[in-house]
């Protein structure tokens, strides 16, 4: 699994039509092939930060998705940044719920 991470600080003036663009793209990238999840974050403490999150089955999906046209509304966000945005691309091989946090919260299982 993939995931793609791309984080981005707007002014307040640029912040709705920002979040109105990314957020026109959560219906066709979700729709894409491969496409595992995908969501848009507003950071609580700081309301100027935006993290657009993807995750993909793999690597051909995202390719695909990246080649595609939508993607220029995802590079016209990250023109609009106030600061360089961060685009952070991982590779997973491993993934838990929360039976891991039930795991190491039973005190009794770890100690055997």
């Amino acid at each position: 699994m993939l995931l793609l991470r791309t984080r981005i600080r707007v002014e307040p003036a640029l912040r709705t039509k920002v979040i109105r663009s990314l957020a026109s793209l959560l219906g066709p990238v979700r729709a894409s092939s491969g496409c595992m999840a995908c969501h848009l974050y507003v950071d609580i403490e700081d309301d100027r930060l935006l993290m657009f999150a993807e995750e993909w089955v793999d690597e051909e999906s995202l390719i695909a998705h990246l080649q595609a046209d939508n993607t220029r509304v995802l590079l016209s966000a990250l023109d609009c940044a106030s600061d360089p945005p961060q685009v952070r691309l991982d590779t997973l091989v491993d993934s838990k719920g929360i039976e891991f946090i039930a795991t190491c919260r039973d005190v009794d299982s770890l100690e055997d």
